[in-house]
């Protein structure tokens, strides 16, 4: 009871924070990605340590640049080039130095992951940074997590991944799904934005990359032997624990909102 009642705790200050980071506008958004990159990076490099990695806090500063160049592009209209900046900075030093597993998970398991969820709030049909994409995402990532837990935690009784994740059941996974697709149609009733078909779409990515990234995650963690990537959420674990389901879920959701921009 007490575990339950800290987690509900954490989960619902982080939802404000990060809820509010969103609303406000894109310079509390970008700071907001910014620093769970960074700890996202602290934590990733502590598992890897575990396993006698090379570490080199310097790879992860391309990631880092994705934030502030994005909110130059698309709020400043700098060139779209800019954007290549970063990936050519992780490259150059990539083949200056070597490639190493530190540095590749850091730019594609977190960077982009995280640049692609902020790029989302300038992927609105209106003009200017627009919240409600990034909003919906993550509350559906989120709504797909938490009721995936709780169907889980009461009726769960085929387990998916006994060695990557025991907890993970079909009965929750189907509870968080059905539930996430709910969702995903009242939010398009309220929002105006697309066509049901679209949020059907997005909804059945944030249930099934969800679960992908929370698996690729856990495979992490088994692989140096802990159950959580760090402490700093009571109850979740790290940052890594709390925000592994958005890692695949954004980019993919940014290039099915692209594609469907194109082909209108």
């Amino acid at each position: 009871m007490k575990e339950l009642l800290l987690r509900t705790l954490t989960g619902i200050t982080l939802v404000v924070l990060v809820t509010g980071a969103i609303v406000m506008g894109p310079i509390t958004f970008s700071s907001a990605l910014l620093l769970i990159y960074l700890f996202g990076v602290k934590e990733l490099f502590s598992l890897l340590k575990k396993r006698n990695l090379t570490i080199h806090w310097l790879r992860a500063i391309p990631g880092a640049l994705f934030f502030p160049i994005i909110y130059g592009v698309f709020q400043y209209k700098l060139s779209l080039f800019c954007l290549l900046l970063p990936p050519a900075l992780w490259l150059l030093t990539a083949l200056r130095g070597g490639i190493t597993l530190s540095g590749t998970l850091a730019f594609l398991w977190l960077a982009i992951p995280l640049s692609s969820f902020f790029l989302l709030g300038w992927l609105d049909e209106e003009p200017g940074y627009q919240f409600q994409i990034p909003l919906s995402v993550i509350a559906l990532v989120w709504i797909n997590d938490t009721f995936a837990y709780f169907t889980g935690s009461l009726l769960g009784r085929h387990k998916m991944t006994p060695v990557l994740s025991p907890g993970k059941t079909w009965e929750g996974f189907t509870g968080g799904f059905l539930i996430t697709l709910l969702t995903g149609c009242i939010l398009w009733n309220f929002s105006g934005l697309y066509s049901p078909f679209v949020w059907i779409g997005i909804s059945m990515l944030v249930s099934t990359l969800g679960l992908a990234g929370d698996l690729l995650e856990s495979g992490l963690k088994r692989s140096v032997k802990v159950k959580n990537s760090g402490e700093l959420l009571p109850g979740h674990g790290g940052i890594l624990d709390r925000f592994d389901s958005l890692f695949l879920v954004a980019p993919a959701v940014m290039i099915l909102i692209i594609v469907i921009k194109i082909f209108q």
